[in-house]
């Protein structure tokens, strides 16, 4: 059943039946049988064993010079010894059972370790962190990514920040990691009545041609920060994100003006081509369509495009629906737990907007009216062809033909280059930690200057 299925078959129910689904649905949170994974703060635990005493704060000190911040673990556990299972793999579930001494980044503090807030701005961001995290334990001089933040706390925290009265913008989190740093940005922006409209900086230095990544449909930019510790130094990156992410701006209402708009944002930092251009997702269309725009107006163009088919909303025709089919009930057969729980999770974004409308906070409503203008948009948007470049990066899939179809999509609209390279991962999670690595080294080859 599709999301439109979905929403006429609620619609067509009786003012009672509502009723009754919504007590039905509120009484299975309730007993915690519906639950979803997004309020659940996620941190990162090391495990380690060492011959020697260790020293957790400096050996924290030494992995913030080694390693990205979304790297650093919020716990260190040490342990007198890793369980292994008999095939040699290590045993996650006893690893705590050979504990010897551990440091949690917050549950650890004391008193004289808490940097207390000096002013009003850095009070209530305290507040805020504590709200959005769930850790009553914050210190000004905390790393938000390091005690728990992740992209979607990003947008959380923003949202009540900009309900609080704080004017923070999604690029002052790239910049400013703590509290003390925020509070900073903040106070200066609101003196200097500073504004970058779409404009997020994820890395200003820089003397090459910039990199612009397009937001994905979920509606933000956050997942687009590891890109600065991964990619070669010397390239600006900026990230573009949608009119709407705050509830005082007004929604596009289709990729052309959204797309017009973005290219004058870029036009601003780089006022002449080539231009690299980063999609994924949802942001094909827009794109396609600043492609579309550059090339008619003479400039050179460069769309990366990442593991994703041109027009994906409207790749229904027969062949595509029978590899699809085919494909699935070769992996249920092989494992069809959990072959089905990866079907359901993957269609979760179909009920999700009944279940945020009913019980959703404010700003998970805002967002989830975000998300469904942007599948609106892409949904009723026709791909136009176009003589720019595109440098497609793929992963391997299963059933090459899954490939081949993605190569072709884009070979249809345009007739200039299009270059294909293969990269480790899948493609749900290709800026996480596992596959940054590999996505970037990619990234890096594909530019054009």
């Amino acid at each position: 059943m599709t999301q439109k299925e979905l929403i006429q078959k609620y619609q067509q129910l009786s003012d009672e039946e509502k009723y009754r689904l919504k007590l039905n649905i509120l009484a299975l949170k309730r007993a915690n049988e519906l639950t979803s994974n997004r309020s659940k703060v996620k941190l990162l635990n090391a495990y380690i064993k060492s011959k020697n005493q260790i020293n957790f704060t400096d050996f924290k000190l030494y992995l913030r010079n080694k390693l990205p911040s979304y790297m650093i673990p919020s716990n260190i556990f040490e342990l007198q010894d890793i369980p292994r299972l008999p095939n040699g793999k290590i045993d996650l579930n006893n690893l705590k059972s050979n504990l010897k001494v551990s440091y949690k980044g917050y549950e650890d503090k004391v008193p004289q370790d808490i940097d207390l807030p000096q002013n009003d701005t850095e009070k209530l961001l305290v507040k805020l962190w504590q709200d959005v995290l769930g850790i009553s334990q914050i210190s000004v001089s905390d790393n938000f990514f390091e005690i728990g933040g992740d992209s979607i706390l990003s947008i959380q925290l923003v949202s009540k920040a900009r309900k609080s009265g704080l004017n923070l913008r999604p690029n002052q989190l790239f910049e400013n990691q703590t509290i003390r740093a925020m509070s900073k940005a903040i106070l200066n922006s609101s003196t200097n009545n500073e504004s970058e409209g779409f404009l997020t900086t994820i890395r200003k230095e820089g003397h090459k041609n910039p990199l612009f990544c397009i937001h994905s449909g979920g509606g933000h930019v956050f997942f687009y920060g590891p890109l600065k510790d991964h990619l070669k130094k010397g390239r600006p990156i900026y990230a573009l994100n949608p009119a709407g992410l705050n509830s005082d701006e007004e929604m596009h209402e289709n990729v052309e003006d959204m797309a017009a708009d973005y290219l004058k944002t870029i036009k601003k930092m780089q006022s002449k081509g080539p231009y690299n251009i980063l999609v994924y997702c949802f942001s094909t269309s827009v794109g396609n369509e600043i492609s579309y725009l550059l090339k008619r107006s003479g400039e050179q163009v460069n769309i990366i495009v990442i593991d994703t088919m041109a027009s994906a909303w409207n790749a229904t025709d027969n062949e595509t629906l029978m590899v699809r089919i085919k494909f699935f009930f070769k992996r249920f057969f092989l494992s069809p737990f959990k072959t089905l729980k990866h079907f359901f999770q993957e269609r979760y974004y179909l009920i999700e907007p009944i279940l945020v409308k009913l019980f959703g906070k404010t700003h998970e409503k805002e967002l989830e009216k975000l998300k469904a203008n942007l599948r609106k948009m892409s949904v009723d948007y026709k791909f136009k062809r176009h003589s720019g470049d595109v440098s497609l990066i793929l992963t391997h899939k299963e059933d090459k033909r899954f490939e081949d179809f993605t190569i072709q999509s884009w070979k249809n609209l345009t007739s200039g280059n299009v270059n294909v390279t293969y990269t480790k991962g899948h493609h749900n999670t290709l800026f996480e930690a596992s596959d940054i690595k590999y996505v970037s080294e990619k990234i890096d080859q594909v530019f054009v200057e």
